[in-house]
């Protein structure tokens, strides 16, 4: 294993020198090509992607669930070549390529003085939200898990580093996130993979979704506010990125309901993205896979 580790980390800097030498035009398009083949040839979850799309569009016709399930590799593959550049982003770069929706809402936030939760999902290029974020000025943690090649994790959180957001490692970020929000910084977290047996099912797409609960309870036990973020994707490495507040002024104390309440407003944000632009999202998810207790939770009534 440890041979291995080392052979996957020599080929991953050797690429990683490449396509940041690389005009930005061409290592884009070099990225799509990388999806292209992925969906084509290696066929990465391609079963995966296409049955989540179909489950969720189903009056969707299958060559339109293909065209969208063929450009969520393209725009995966780009979102990693841009993550290998991240080091490079400074700044004026971060200004020129990426444009906030509702820029006001980080200061807002910010002011509050509980820190703030940044909360996505895997849409779009949800790294480089936080790196534009960070290079706003605002003191940046990104909650992530760990990759099972140490070299490659190592790199993974130097390139965050080096934009400025420090890493916590998923699993054990509870005082980190607690401690993060007293000391009034950014925490961003990804709020849309299947939680297993321990999330809170919520309604997500028309289906029944095991979802952590992590978000709703930090910020019901700090009163942190929780922004929003969905970054979608223009031309030549350009972003939008839409933000939204997700009010839980209402909610008081973490009880389940409000717990469940709170999860179902994030995760009903992120949908409404995912509707819009559905090639955005990363279908290669198991996301439904957790199916106990769905049924009878699911007929429940979320606000």
């Amino acid at each position: 294993m440890q041979i291995q580790n080392h052979l996957e980390y020599f080929c991953l800097k050797v690429f990683c020198l490449f396509i940041r030498l690389a005009p930005l035009r061409l290592a884009l398009w070099i990225g799509k090509a990388l999806g292209v083949f992925a969906f084509s040839f290696l066929r990465i979850r391609k079963t995966v992607a296409i049955d989540n799309i179909s489950s969720s569009f189903p009056e969707k016709s299958f060559p339109e669930v293909i065209k969208i399930a063929s450009n969520t590799y393209k725009i995966f593959g780009q979102n990693i070549i841009e993550f290998i550049r991240l080091p490079q982003m400074n700044h004026e770069y971060l200004e020129q390529k990426v444009t906030f929706v509702n820029e006001s809402l980080l200061q807002q936030a910010f002011l509050t003085g509980k820190g703030t939760l940044c909360v996505s999902g895997h849409f779009g290029n949800w790294e480089i939200i936080a790196a534009a974020i960070s290079a706003k000025g605002y003191p940046m943690i990104a909650v992530a898990r760990d990759q099972r090649n140490p070299f490659a994790n190592r790199m993974i959180n130097e390139h965050r580093r080096a934009a400025g957001i420090e890493t916590l490692q998923l699993g054990f970020a509870l005082r980190g996130v607690l401690k993060s929000l007293r000391e009034n910084k950014f925490v961003a977290l990804l709020g849309d993979q299947d939680a297993h047996d321990e999330g809170t099912f919520i309604d997500f797409l028309g289906r029944p979704s095991s979802t952590a609960p992590g978000i709703a309870q930090f910020a019901l036990k700090t009163k942190a506010p929780i922004v929003f973020g969905a970054a979608v994707r223009g031309k030549n490495g350009h972003h939008t990125v839409y933000l939204r507040n997700i009010d839980h002024h209402d909610l008081e104390g973490i009880t389940e309901e409000n717990v469940k309440i709170l999860t179902q407003r994030h995760a009903r944000a992120l949908e409404e993205f995912v509707r819009e632009w559905p090639d955005h999202w990363f279908w290669l998810h198991k996301r439904w896979k957790t199916h106990a207790k769905a049924r009878k939770q699911s007929d429940q009534h979320v606000v």
